[in-house]
């Protein structure tokens, strides 16, 4: 299963909780351990881990 995590502040420059956001990710370890990304803006971060699932009927 996917996991997402991030954090909104208008008042605070978020680029520089990269740190915070990478940990946040880091507990998601266990969702998806196929891919995971980071995005970081001044107000805003977000993290995601994913998890490929396919079909075993399909293939």
């Amino acid at each position: 299963m996917c996991g997402f995590v991030g954090f909104v502040d208008y008042k605070k420059d978020l680029t520089k909780e990269k740190t915070i956001l990478e940990n946040m990710n880091q507990t998601l370890s266990k969702r998806g351990p196929d891919e995971c990304g980071v995005y970081s803006a001044p107000h805003v971060g977000l993290a995601h881990r994913r998890l490929i699932v396919i079909d075993p009927v399909r293939w």
